[in-house]
């Protein structure tokens, strides 16, 4: 299980992770989130679980955990500052959350766009950004993430295996789940004041492109059902990407494409 005070005593946190609720299994820890919000919840609460059951991913798709071994968690989080065309931010500052926090634990990873978190070349982690608008404010987001940690090359299934991993299975060892919730919250959170500082001049595309694991790169993507080709570029300061396609630089909200493969 988790272990709450663990967190609790990794956490340097002013806001995000003080209000800790643990559940041994959710369906989905973004939709307790939301139920939680409508409950009156406070901004910085964390929702995590042991064992989720119906994972949510992007696009609609599954996101699959092993009971004990995994990660998964939502954070509630109440913007003060931040407009609402830089909403698409908040998924790109948390992949660098997570890779600050992991880095801090001498693990390297990168980032696939626009929500991958990969290690070795293989699928160890995911986000999902959930928003409420409200006359054109952004009134609540819901962060949720998901990390392969200490599960086995068992815990996957063939096809799964092919492209997922593990903390354990690339680095040979265990790793403390408390540990790694708090390093990412550590970090997601000095990079939440300094977007909220400066949301107009808030840049962490650098910081972003430092970690892409597929920078100038052929990829393909799907757009309105049809296979486009290009090559991956980098990321523009409001979270698009930039993919080159028969020598001219396009971009692309992640709303806009899906389906983004490293060729």
């Amino acid at each position: 299980m988790i272990f709450t005070n663990l967190i609790e005593a990794n956490l340097m946190t002013n806001t995000i992770g003080k209000y800790i609720e643990y559940y041994t299994q959710l369906e989905s820890t973004n939709n307790e989130a939301w139920e939680t919000i409508k409950e009156g919840s406070k901004s910085g609460t964390l929702i995590i679980t042991d064992n989720q059951i119906s994972g949510k991913g992007r696009n609609g798709n599954e996101w699959e955990s092993k009971s004990g071994k995994s990660l998964t968690f939502s954070l509630i989080y109440q913007p003060r500052r931040i407009p609402i065309e830089k909403i698409g931010l908040l998924s790109i500052l948390a992949g660098v959350s997570i890779l600050n926090g992991l880095k801090e634990l001498n693990i390297n990873g990168g980032l696939k766009w626009p929500n991958d978190i990969i290690l070795n070349k293989k699928k160890i982690g995911g986000i999902l950004c959930e928003s409420k608008i409200n006359k054109g404010m952004i009134e609540w987001v819901v962060i949720g993430i998901g990390i392969n940690v200490n599960e086995s090359k068992d815990d996957f299934g063939s096809n799964i295996a092919k492209k997922a991993s593990s903390l354990f299975i690339e680095l040979g060892q265990n790793t403390q789940r408390e540990r790694v919730i708090a390093g990412i919250l550590n970090n997601m959170e000095l990079l939440l004041e300094r977007f909220e500082s400066d949301s107009i001049n808030f840049d962490i595309s650098i910081d972003w492109n430092n970690y892409c694991s597929h920078n100038n790169k052929k990829v393909s993507f799907q757009k309105n059902n049809i296979t486009h080709y290009g090559i991956f570029k980098n990321i523009t300061n409001d979270g698009k990407c930039i993919i080159e396609e028969d020598g001219k630089n396009n971009s692309y909200s992640g709303e806009s494409i899906n389906d983004l493969q490293i060729l």
